[in-house]
C-alpha cells in the first residue's frame, strides 16, 4: 500500500511537472495587429516589445493550411523586438509617430510557423481585398527566450496603411 501511495505521488507529481512546462510562458498577450500583404505583431500589454511574422506572399501559393518551418523556409521570419517605449502607434499606420530607441533586436532560429486561411479568406486574397489568417507558432526559438505556443486568431492582412 504504501508503495502504491508514493508511485500515485510520483506520478502526480511528474504530470504537474509536465503540464507546467507545456505551458507558453511568452509576454505577448496584448494587441494583434495586421497590415500590409502579410505583416503581423503580436504586442506585449505594455506595448514595448512585440514579435513580428513577416510571410512573403510572393514565393508561396495561398492555401488554407500550410506550416513552415522558420531557418529551413525563407517564406517566413520571426523578429522579437524590444524597445524604451511603446511602440504601437508606429505600426502599421500612415502617419508615422516618434519611434522610441530599440534596444533589442533577435530573428527566430527553430520552431514552426502555421498559417491557417478559409476558402472565404482566400477568395477574398485573389480579389485584392483585405482578409483574415490564423498563425500558430509552436517552440519558436530565439536567442534569449521561446515561445512554446502562440494562436494569432483572424487577423485582419492584405491591406497597406495611407
Amino acid at each position: 500500500m504504501k508503495k502504491q501511495f508514493i508511485l500515485l505521488v510520483v506520478v502526480l507529481v511528474s504530470a504537474c511537472t509536465v503540464n507546467k512546462s507545456t505551458n507558453s510562458m511568452h509576454p505577448y498577450n496584448g494587441d494583434t495587429i495586421g497590415c500590409g500583404d502579410f505583416v503581423v505583431y503580436k504586442l506585449t500589454n505594455d506595448n514595448k516589445e512585440y514579435i513580428s511574422i513577416v510571410v512573403d506572399m510572393s514565393s508561396i501559393e495561398l492555401e488554407e493550411r500550410q506550416a513552415y518551418a522558420i531557418g529551413k523556409a525563407d517564406v517566413v521570419n520571426v523578429t522579437r523586438k524590444k524597445f524604451n517605449g511603446p511602440i504601437h502607434t508606429a505600426l502599421c499606420n500612415d502617419v508615422m509617430s516618434e519611434r522610441p530607441e530599440e534596444v533589442l533586436t533577435e530573428s527566430a532560429d527553430g520552431g514552426v510557423v502555421e498559417v491557417i486561411v478559409g476558402e472565404l479568406q482566400q477568395e477574398k486574397k485573389e480579389k485584392g481585398e483585405p482578409y483574415t489568417v490564423t498563425l500558430v507558432l509552436q517552440k519558436v526559438t530565439f536567442e534569449t527566450s521561446t515561445i512554446d505556443y502562440l494562436r494569432l486568431d483572424d487577423v485582419n492582412v492584405g491591406w497597406l496603411p495611407g
